[in-house]
């Protein structure tokens, strides 16, 4: 496309991460995304959950939280989804801190966690040893 001067629509580049994605490339949909941003090309919502989810899939917790906030800051209003894929993930690997942070910036944006999401955080305090949230989180 560009070298006809055709210049891809954010769509485009959602299908390209996506597909780099579904194939399991993430090195490559990494590195997209990095140029897209040192071009100064505004990422969608879709391409950064696309990510994110293929992060967490793949079990790279960490590189997903970065991804994760840096949507948060891009402005993107976030959803259940969005927090869910994220703390089930951390919780999944033990991260009970980072998911309790998650989890509380989700709250504190008005967003209420629903019935899976409570049983995935219900279990992850009792496994923490941290009954007294645990029975804070279930009372709510």
């Amino acid at each position: 496309m560009l070298l006809h001067n055709l210049q891809p629509s954010p769509a485009t580049y959602n299908v390209l991460i996506n597909g780099l994605c579904v194939y399991g490339d993430l090195k490559e949909a990494d590195s997209l995304l990095v140029t897209l941003q040192d071009n100064n090309i505004r990422l969608t919502k879709v391409a950064y959950t696309t990510i994110i989810k293929a992060h967490c899939a793949k079990g790279d917790v960490s590189k997903a939280v970065v991804l994760f906030y840096r949507m948060v800051e891009s402005g993107f209003e976030i959803s259940i989804r969005d927090y869910s894929a994220v703390i089930n993930r951390l919780c999944k690997r033990n991260l009970i801190t980072d998911a309790k942070k998650i989890f509380r910036m989700m709250l504190s944006s008005g967003i209420c966690p629903d019935q899976e999401l409570c049983w995935v955080m219900i279990n992850a305090f009792h496994l923490g040893g941290d009954s007294t949230l645990c029975m804070n989180y279930l009372l709510r």
